[in-house]
């Protein structure tokens, strides 16, 4: 995998050290991954747990993305907050990079009730988990304009719309 290929920094970053970790197959085992380790991503970060059929359950997001969310859905089904229309297409682009298996990059943007928008690369990668009983998928979002940090407050998203998806080979192919 080309980390040269992605736009922002913080999604090189991700990148580099998901390739870091150590692994026995083409995915590593959830356990050998600490956010803590990369405390600089970690705000923007969601880790989804993809055990239970026909849900997407949120296992950790960070304060960035809680923030842009504008309430804290850990725990959830991210399906919840996706409109019903696209739940199915959602559904799909956490199923097929976990079954893949594969990366996923998304360009999309944070669209806001009070009309601003941020425009986001968000690049996702598989985790098996311990138990042997799913898949995990660990996503980090990063702004596109450049700067670090904290994202913006333009208060609580209504929706993401997603202008690009690609998946990314990880050894394993692509679909």
């Amino acid at each position: 995998m080309d980390t040269k290929a992605f736009v922002t920094e913080g999604s090189r970053a991700w990148a580099r050290h998901w390739l870091s970790l150590p692994r026995e197959t083409v995915v590593p085992s959830r356990s050998v991954f600490d956010p803590l380790a990369i405390p600089r991503l970690l705000p923007h970060m969601l880790i989804c747990d993809l055990s239970e059929p026909g849900i997407v359950r949120i296992r950790l997001m960070g304060t960035g993305m809680v923030s842009s969310f504008g309430f804290d859905p850990t725990g959830r089904d991210y399906l919840e907050l996706v409109d019903p229309a696209r739940r199915q297409a959602a559904y799909e682009g956490f199923i097929v990079p976990a079954s893949q298996p594969c990366g996923m990059r998304v360009l999309g943007e944070n669209r806001y009730g009070n009309g601003k928008t941020l425009t986001v690369e968000t690049v996702g990668f598989p985790f098996r988990r311990d138990d042997g009983a799913g898949m995990q998928m660990v996503f980090v979002g990063t702004r596109l304009d450049g700067t670090t940090g904290n994202w913006p407050d333009h208060g609580a998203t209504t929706s993401f719309h997603v202008f690009e998806r690609e998946f990314i080979d990880i050894g394993a192919g692509i679909p």
